[in-house]
């Protein structure tokens, strides 16, 4: 089974890390995934 969220994220800086912050109407449908391994890919859009 695979499971596509696509969306628009942040990417912001906490101490030493960065982290892909997601839209609120995703985080709840993210947080099910807790602790499983996921495939991130990144689409950087030049203006």
């Amino acid at each position: 089974m695979v499971s596509l969220y696509i969306f628009e994220a942040k990417i912001v800086k906490t101490g030493e890390k960065y982290l892909i912050y997601p839209p609120k109407e995703y985080q709840e449908k993210l947080k099910k995934l807790h602790g499983r391994k996921v495939k991130v890919v990144v689409v950087e859009e030049s203006n």
